[in-house]
């Protein structure tokens, strides 16, 4: 048994060392945590390395506002006021570096004041475009098997998940990390930060996207599915330090005039070691998509 079992260890081994560079890192990442926790003869029997596993998929995360959806939801809802101007006290929140969790709390107790109902959002957000092209592009993918998408945003639960049901696109995403949003017994939306985090100084203290995406691919290597490229697709500046935890082999879609973009542009090519590519509307990802 147990001779069986090194031979076995060393085949797995042998099979690492001949894995890219990528492969191996995260390999050994996930090798690390693994024993910290378990210990290595759990490791091996729950894990057996993870980098041996058959059938690599694609993981696609995206952001929402401006991404997926083509304006800011946070924005487009102040329409159900009818030109009622929000207070000085709460606009200038949204001022305040780092604060727009806690003025958006505060935006939906004024909205709630206003007698702007649940029913009254949900007819907003359903009417706002997503990007031309977007969501064909995110079916196909899901479609091929080859991928699997989840959504990185800083706006709300209530918002994307409306958004997503409506254009039938609940099924394609396979997981959604944004801030929990839900009405309270009187009406009103009630936000919460998806994490109180004080780690990373790029990222807002309720979201380091950076975080979260290497804390899911951990996960997911865990559970037995491993990722051989990543692809991000975002636009704005809270994007940024998810872009840089990308590796050589993956692509980050910057949406052209945008802050994600201008950012990753000004920094150092060292710092950013995956494939930067502007896209303007849905057909400059596909075609990369198409040729790499």
């Amino acid at each position: 048994m147990f001779i069986y079992i090194w031979q076995q260890l060393f085949s797995d081994v042998f099979y690492f060392l001949r894995c890219n560079f990528a492969v191996r890192v995260r390999s050994l990442v996930i090798v690390l945590l693994s024993y910290f926790y378990f210990g290595f003869f759990s490791l091996y029997f729950v894990c057996i390395f993870k980098y041996s596993m058959a059938n690599p998929k694609i993981l696609v995360c995206i952001d929402f506002d401006k991404t997926l959806i083509d304006c800011n939801t946070d924005v487009e809802i102040k329409s159900l006021l009818d030109g009622k101007e929000v207070p000085e006290e709460i606009e200038s929140l949204s001022k305040i570096t780092k604060g727009w969790t806690a003025y958006m709390r505060e935006l939906f107790i004024f909205m709630h004041k206003n007698n702007v109902s649940k029913d009254d959002y949900i007819r907003c957000l359903t009417q706002l475009p997503l990007v031309p092209g977007m969501q064909e592009l995110l079916n196909q993918m899901h479609e091929s098997g080859d991928c699997e998408i989840i959504i990185l945003s800083d706006a709300n639960s209530f918002f994307v998940q409306s958004i997503l049901r409506h254009n039938q696109l609940n099924e394609t995403i396979s997981k959604v990390f944004t801030n929990p949003a839900e009405f309270d017994k009187d009406g009103c939306l009630q936000i919460r930060e998806f994490q109180n985090q004080t780690s990373c100084k790029r990222c807002p203290p309720n979201l380091c996207k950076g975080a979260v995406l290497v804390t899911y691919i951990a996960k997911r290597m865990l559970e037995g599915v491993q990722f051989c490229r990543t692809l991000y697709i975002g636009d704005g500046h809270n994007d940024v330090c998810a872009a840089l935890h990308l590796g050589i082999n993956d692509y980050v879609f910057a949406r052209a005039g945008y802050r994600l973009l201008r950012c990753l542009e000004k920094m150092p090519a060292k710092n950013v070691k995956a494939t930067i590519v502007p896209w303007e509307t849905v057909k400059n990802i596909r075609d990369v998509l198409l040729s790499s």
